[in-house]
Order: C-alpha cells, then structure tokens, then sequence
C-alpha cells in the first residue's frame, strides 16, 4: 500500500495501516521546505495583537508558524490575544500540542475549507470577546498562514463577506525527483492534491490503472477526476484515521 505523504508525515499514518494489517510502503511524491521568504510572516508575527483570528488549514503550517514564531523569540503567550481557527482535528491537535488554545473546529464530516469558512462566517457575525482592557473589534484583519499556492477560498469567500484575510506563506510544497519508481503496489493512497498532481507528473496517471486509489478528502478526489485517476475509496470524513477505515471497507469489499 503506498503512502505518497511527505516524509516527515508518512510515518503516523504507516504505523496506522500497519496495525490495521497493510504492509505500507513510504514513495513520498512532495517534499515540504520553507517559504522562500520569511519575510511577511515575521511582519505578521510582530503585529499579532491587530488580528481577531488567525486559521491554520493543516498540521503543517501550524507548524511551521510556530517553529517561526520561537526562533523569533515569541512564545505562546503571543498568540493569547487572538482566536485560533483549525480546518479539522488533526491541525487543532497539532495547535494544543504546542499550547495554543483552538476556539473553532468544525463538526467532524465539515473538515474541509468549505466547513471552516462556515464556522468562521458564523463566528464573525457575532462581536468577537474583548481580551481584558480591551474593546472587542468583530472586523479586525484574520491572519491565515498557508502554504505557498495553496486554496483561494477561504480568502476569497471571507474577503467577500467584508472581511479583510492576509495570507502568508509559510512553506512551499515541492515534487520530489521520481525518476525511481516504487516497489509493486495494489493501493495508493493520496492525502492531497499536490501529492497526488506530483505522482501523475513523475509517472503517469498510467502508473495507477492497475492499483485501488484512495484519497482523504473531497478536493484531491476533484484533483483526480482533472487528472483522469480514478477514485475508488474516499472517507466521509478528511482525516488519516477515516482514511484508514476507508481502506479497511475497501480491502473487504474486493475480496
């Protein structure tokens, strides 16, 4: 079964198939490095307290922004006087492991861009809480660092309900060289659409006519179906432990 995430987050959900009785193998088709400036991340980092929310739309640029944020030499505490948006479970853990306070996640089968741009346009139209000594401001700027390129939407939708949004980069997502191809496989699994754009470009939509695709979410199964890839397993929910679920169902619905 290949795992096509990163490496640096391939090994989580290859432990999970492992256990759920997969032999997973690691074929990482991007690689995640920095944004090639820092620059307006520190910009934002420096003026935190003029932002009512700040969202984190994966694990990763939650992570690279608070990465950022101690080498510059601000702690937690600096996020204090802001609400903090995660586009699912995964990212909101991700946020508390490093001590931040989440105050919006959406229900479990809204995981995505959509069902966060719900909860935040819900949020925003009731005045945001004052921090103490201070009056609350509903229409103060949303910081959204996000990788390089990443989904338009929520900026979009949000700058469209009046709403000023600044996007940062905090890292870019690259296509690792896959001049060598993976061992045989009979399922390849996607957990985004860059992953899954990069396998096509390096080898083919041809590479995976023989094998089961799975992806995590409804856009990489939208980035497949532009691709001409064929989806066979998508779970309900966005998540690596739905996913996993999806491909438990999918192995016992081919036997």
């Amino acid at each position: 079964m290949l795992v096509t995430r990163p490496q640096e987050q391939a090994a989580p959900f290859a432990a999970a198939l492992a256990e759920a009785g997969a032999s997973p193998i690691v074929y990482p088709t991007i690689a995640l490095a920095p944004p090639p400036s820092w620059q307006p991340l520190d910009d934002a980092l420096a003026r935190l307290a003029d932002y009512g929310w700040v969202i984190f739309t994966s694990p990763s640029a939650a992570s690279f922004t608070l990465d950022r944020a101690d080498a510059r030499g601000l702690g937690v505490a600096a996020f204090a006087g802001v609400r903090v948006a995660a586009v699912g479970d995964q990212t909101a853990r991700a946020l508390r492991a490093r001590g931040l306070t989440v105050d919006l996640v959406p229900a479990a089968d809204q995981q995505r861009q959509e069902g966060l741009l719900d909860g935040m346009l819900a949020a925003l139209r009731a005045p945001a809480p004052a921090t103490p000594g201070q009056q609350a401001r509903p229409r103060s700027p949303i910081l959204f660092p996000q990788a390089l390129g990443g989904r338009e939407l929520l900026r979009e939708q949000l700058a469209a309900a009046g709403h000023a949004v600044q996007v940062v980069p905090v890292s870019q997502t690259l296509a690792r060289d896959l001049r060598d191809a993976p061992p045989p496989f009979d399922v390849a699994t996607f957990a985004s659409p860059s992953a899954l754009r990069a396998f096509v470009e390096g080898l083919g939509a041809r590479a995976l006519v023989a094998a089961l695709v799975a992806v995590i979410g409804p856009t990489t199964a939208a980035e497949a179906s532009a691709l001409g890839v064929r989806v066979d397993a998508m779970p309900a929910t966005p998540s690596v432990a739905a996913l996993v679920q999806a491909l438990v169902d999918l192995r016992q619905r081919a036997r």
